[in-house]
């Protein structure tokens, strides 16, 4: 899931994450919840170079 964010994946790979994903609660959480992680963590990248400098 996190490759996705990070490449664009494979038709088969899209599918194999979905159906996972689709059968698999902890994993849909997670995906949920990756988007509120990253932008937690270049909030918190922007807080560091602010405080660099």
């Amino acid at each position: 899931m996190s490759q996705r964010r990070e490449r664009d994946l494979s038709f088969s790979e899209r599918m194999k994450l979905r159906l996972h994903a689709g059968m698999c609660r902890h994993c849909a959480n997670f995906e949920r919840q990756l988007p509120l992680l990253g932008e937690a963590a270049k909030r918190l990248a922007e807080q560091e170079d602010d405080h660099a400098v």
